[in-house]
């Protein structure tokens, strides 16, 4: 119950406020690791921002499949049971197959967030080798701001939407299943 209301409550927190104080934190922790190893981990880390970036997603994600879950009825569960499963089993071959559509949304939903995500990648990754494509394309317009060359943004445009308009043509039917079944 409590960490239900926890998740709650991370639904209202945005990232974009507190992306000072993530950054600190991992200052200081660099500090301490640059004391003990002598090279910094925990900013310019693409794993370290993956961990930021599936933190945020949890409330999202908790909130909806949970919901989901809650929506199944428990008679499948007992019908496994019934018929020896195990509860691991009974989560694989039977409740995951059944949520399938809802799986989908949040994946898709999380990853056009973190896709288009500018600020907190802005902030964490300040190697130019790790720019995540929002950043490039920012830093691409900024370079073109003087000269007038739109066939290169609107290349880098096309390379930043390209990816988002696969994914959705691959997961549309299971994505309005999803929604109509999780709304």
């Amino acid at each position: 119950m409590i960490f239900n209301l926890m998740f709650m409550a991370g639904l209202f927190i945005n990232v974009n406020y507190i992306i000072v104080p993530i950054f600190l934190m991992l200052n200081n922790g660099d500090k301490v690791i640059r004391s003990w190893f002598g090279h910094p981990f925990l900013l310019n880390n693409l794993f370290i921002l993956a961990l930021v970036y599936a933190a945020m997603a949890l409330p999202f994600t908790i909130y909806l499949l949970s919901g989901y879950f809650k929506s199944l009825p428990k008679e499948y569960e007992e019908a496994a049971s019934v018929d020896g499963a195990s509860y691991f089993r009974t989560m694989v071959q039977v409740i995951m197959p059944m949520a399938k559509p809802s799986i989908v949304t949040v994946i898709l939903f999380n990853f056009l967030s973190f896709w288009n995500e500018y600020i907190i990648s802005m902030t964490l990754l300040t190697k130019p080798g790790l720019k995540t494509l929002p950043v490039g394309l920012m830093n691409l317009m900024a370079a073109q701001k003087s000269s007038v060359e739109y066939g290169q943004m609107y290349a880098g445009l096309v390379l930043v939407m390209l990816p988002t308009l696969i994914l959705y043509i691959l997961v549309q039917k299971k994505l309005t299943q999803g929604m109509t079944s999780a709304g």
